[in-house]
């Protein structure tokens, strides 16, 4: 649902709730079934007008019932209190609903049964099914309410989280991106400007874009192509740097930072090992109902497993879960020096 559709349907919900239009057109339609299971006039127009007349007792017991009995003795669990008072509410209404039924109704048989015990009954069963009614159809509002706040807060909730996690990763690139120029402008390296250039663009992408919500593959990918660069320039060709980035990657959209973060620790975790072993692999491709990013380095095996991903992995990790959670799947190993991050997304 787009923001304007959504927008639309808060101001016809609280139109609603100003005034009261659900609980108008419950009333209207229950004098209409009222009055044409129990025809007291002489046609169903009399009948729906005599309705509204009785109904307006019911109306005063259900609402009796909904605004305060149920608030103050139900919920805090008076049980017998609340049966008594509502009892004592039923049959207060059911007197002057006697008195107007038998002024109102022209059949003299009916006219005769007013006062009787049974037809006294019979207006109390009458009030106690309007107020069952009234009282189911509350609590399933309020239940439909409480899931609406209950999602609302699950909403902002993984907003908050992913703003935190973003705001993890983000001091983190910058760090090393920076450090990496600082290197270079010591050796003085006409590689320098390039690097400035690639790491505005970078910095832009993740200050502006990947602040508006999910971004396309392919401008993520076109930032992974960046850092990349900013490395290659960094460390020349000693270091094997293989990227496999598919061309034709579609529009789909995903949360911004997952990929890059992924490329930055690739290069991080390989430090440790020397220029001419060292050895970088991204390989990214469009499936058929998803995306797949696979990286691998050469690292050091002496290094503890659990160090190799760092802050980001996990970051990765707690982010995938809040925002494809089902659908993704993510795998990580270590083989013969290599260590491996294998991610698919799920659409």
């Amino acid at each position: 649902m787009s923001n304007s559709q959504l927008s639309q349907t808060q101001k016809l919900e609280q139109f609603l709730l100003n005034w009261k239009i659900d609980h108008f057109v419950f009333w209207i339609a229950y004098a209409w079934i009222y009055g044409f299971l129990f025809p007291l006039g002489v046609d169903l127009l009399s009948s729906f007008v005599i309705a509204n007349g009785l109904l307006l007792f019911h109306a005063i017991v259900a609402y009796f019932n909904n605004d305060y009995l149920i608030p103050r003795l139900l919920l805090p669990r008076n049980y017998l209190l609340y049966i008594v008072s509502l009892s004592l509410a039923i049959i207060s209404v059911c007197f002057p609903l006697s008195i107007v039924v038998h002024l109102v109704v022209v059949n003299e048989e009916l006219q005769s049964l007013v006062w009787s015990d049974t037809f006294f009954l019979f207006l109390v069963i009458n009030v106690l099914f309007t107020v069952i009614s009234t009282m189911v159809l509350k609590l399933v509002k309020q239940w439909y309410k409480d899931q609406k706040m209950t999602t609302e807060l699950r909403r902002e909730q993984l907003q908050t989280e992913l703003k935190f996690l973003k705001s993890q990763i983000n001091p983190h690139f910058l760090f090393n991106s920076l450090n990496n120029l600082y290197a270079l402008t010591l050796s003085k390296s006409d590689a320098a400007p390039e690097v400035v250039l690639r790491l505005s663009n970078i910095l832009r992408y993740i200050l502006y874009e990947s602040g508006e919500g999910q971004v396309s593959i392919a401008k993520e990918m076109q930032h992974v192509n960046d850092y990349v660069a900013i490395e290659r320039l960094r460390l020349g060709d000693a270091v094997k740097i293989d990227v496999d980035i598919d061309n034709d990657l579609t529009e789909e959209m995903v949360e911004p930072m997952l990929f890059l973060t992924l490329v930055e620790n690739a290069f991080k975790h390989s430090e440790e090992v020397l220029p001419e072993k060292r050895y970088i692999r991204i390989h990214a491709k469009g499936l058929t109902d998803g995306f797949r990013f696979l990286i691998e380095n050469s690292f050091n095996p002496s290094k503890k497993s659990m160090e190799l991903g760092g802050i980001g992995l996990v970051n990765i990790k707690k982010r995938l879960n809040l925002i494809y959670p089902n659908n993704h799947d993510l795998k990580s190993s270590t083989s013969d020096g290599v260590y491996r991050v294998d991610l698919i997304i799920n659409w």
